[in-house]
């Protein structure tokens, strides 16, 4: 299953550990600027890259 979610100034996201996701600016011309925090001391450690994500296309 293949879902996305809208985000937007103000909003909080919280993501589970462990749950794969890749984030994206869907905008073809406007800046994107996010504050993202990691509650893992591990963080980098436990960062597993998934690029079969890359090829997911958001809606349009």
């Amino acid at each position: 299953m293949t879902e996305h979610l809208e985000v937007r100034a103000g909003d909080f996201l919280y993501i589970p550990a462990n749950m794969p996701h890749h984030p994206y600016n869907p905008s073809p011309t406007g800046d994107c600027v996010a504050i993202i925090a990691r509650t893992d001391p591990n963080e980098q450690e436990s960062v597993v890259q998934l690029p079969e994500l890359d090829m997911v296309i958001p809606p349009k």
